[in-house]
């Protein structure tokens, strides 16, 4: 849990969550700033219309309305508009339409007015002429403009109810709430165009770690399993960031590299030294052993244990350099899809005529997809060494069955049983050691390297997979190797 916590893609969730719920808490404190400062627009502009009303009150007369233009001029100023509408003492008729500033055509009186009482602006003014305030309710002119009320001012007089109406261009700013919904006025659009970009570029630099990351796996995947020798993780990196990390991986895959090339070159070039003197001794011990008379049992048996010992060196030094090879394989094996069931039974053909030779039974069965990714040639050898013993450890009349078949959690088992001597349950582990043999409890050759197989587990660990030992029902051994499916 506390791994999966630290995990990239969990903070990445977090931050998805930060990123969702701070704008939505931005929003609303924004939202709430607006309306108050829409109200406060109102009210100001609002008290600016009951100023002009106050102004322009001594020129609301009937028999003044040829000069109202001309004092409605004088409160010209840019974005703002001025209608006058009057309603005559006693008359429920509805108002009439008498002046404006911009001036509009006398034609388009009574459209302009229809305009101003479909907004509802208006209504509560048919009874009485004693409301002011402001509505933000938006009209179309008669010119086609989108206006903004901004104030209603009624002047009670004798001669009737009069009503100032101002308005704004500024739409967006004096608008209901409701007529542009706040999200859609420009600031917050640019604002949500911004952080959808920051939001784009954060998730984009996850994916652009993730994906070099996964780039690292795929090529380190493929080195392990002795591709990837053309690409280097330099090369295959995209982040100026990780190129010190990509580095210290190439340099730690040459390094590996040249170390199994190394133990390579040292196992051959220690076995050739090796191999010259020992070559030398076991020829010199012939001359001795003729020139010793026959009569000299105890020289004689003194030349035969250094015969016996150069011979037991001979193998030594064979079975080092064979453990030195399989350690540098071991460090890149390389890997290919092939079908297991198909190697098995080339090497069990392998071993056919030693069977025979010896009056063993080898059997093969197989059932089953039996492909594997694997290396050949450490396979050949897992599967020959554990076949080898059972071959030098059986008498004759004796069995030998091997099978191949798919197994759980997508292996692929390899069980070699036999009905031979078998070993103590508690040395089941113990064969597996490294130059450690039990053949002289079991009754074979006690001068045995100890090496087939623990070279048999650590071919097939290095592959991926598991070799252990278990006893058969009717007596006898298994060894069992279980590699993973392709």
């Amino acid at each position: 849990m506390m791994r999966f916590l630290r995990s990239l893609w969990m903070r990445l969730v977090m931050l998805s969550a930060i990123l969702a719920i701070v704008p939505a808490i931005i929003y609303l404190q924004l939202q709430e700033a607006d309306s108050e400062r829409r109200d406060l627009l109102r009210n100001a502009v609002a008290e600016q219309g009951i100023l002009i009303a106050t102004a322009i009150a001594d020129a609301l007369d009937p028999a003044r309305l040829p000069e109202l233009q001309g004092v409605l001029e004088r409160f010209d100023q840019s974005g703002n508009g001025i209608r006058v509408l009057f309603r005559p003492e006693g008359d429920s008729g509805g108002f009439f339409f008498v002046g404006a500033w911009p001036p509009i055509s006398e034609e388009a009186f009574d459209g302009e007015k229809e305009r101003l009482l479909a907004t509802g602006a208006l209504s509560i003014l048919q009874n009485n002429c004693a409301w002011v305030g402001s509505t933000g309710s938006v009209y179309e002119t008669v010119a086609g403009s989108r206006r903004a009320i901004a104030s209603v001012t009624p002047v009670r007089k004798l001669s009737g109810c009069w009503v100032i109406v101002t308005t704004k261009a500024e739409v967006n700013r004096l608008g209901a709430a409701d007529d542009v919904p706040y999200w859609q006025s420009p600031e917050m659009l640019v604002s949500a165009g911004i952080y959808l970009l920051m939001v784009l570029a954060v998730f984009g630099l996850f994916l652009s770690v993730r994906r070099n990351l996964r780039r690292f796996a795929r090529l380190a995947r493929a080195t392990g399993q002795g591709g990837g020798r053309r690409t280097s993780f330099r090369q295959s990196n995209r982040l100026p960031e990780l190129d010190d990390v990509a580095g210290s991986f190439d340099d730690m895959v040459g390094s590996l590299r040249r170390s199994a090339d190394q133990l390579r070159t040292s196992a051959e070039e220690n076995a050739h030294a090796l191999k010259t003197p020992v070559g030398v001794i076991a020829q010199a011990l012939e001359p001795l052993r003729r020139a010793i008379p026959e009569d000299r049992s105890g020289a004689r048996s003194s030349i035969d244990r250094i015969d016996r010992a150069v011979e037991r060196l001979d193998g030594l030094i064979g079975a080092i350099r064979k453990s030195e090879e399989a350690a540098a394989a071991l460090i890149s094996p390389a890997r290919e899809k092939l079908d297991l069931a198909d190697l098995v039974s080339r090497v069990v053909e392998g071993f056919r005529e030693i069977a025979e030779e010896t009056g063993t039974s080898l059997m093969l069965q197989r059932a089953g997809e039996t492909d594997v990714l694997g290396n050949e040639e450490l396979l050949t050898v897992a599967i020959e060494n554990p076949l080898e013993n059972a071959l030098s450890l059986l008498s004759r009349g004796r069995r030998i069955v091997v099978d191949v078949r798919p197994s759980a959690r997508r292996m692929v088992e390899v069980r070699i049983s036999d009905n031979g001597p078998g070993i103590p349950e508690d040395r089941l582990e113990f064969i597996f050691l490294r130059h450690v043999s039990i053949r002289e409890e079991t009754g074979g050759d006690a001068g045995h390297d100890g090496l087939g197989l623990w070279l048999t587990r650590r071919n097939v660990e290095a592959l991926g997979g598991t070799v252990t030992a278990e006893l058969n029902r009717d007596d006898g051994l298994s060894i069992v190797l279980r590699l993973p499916a392709a």
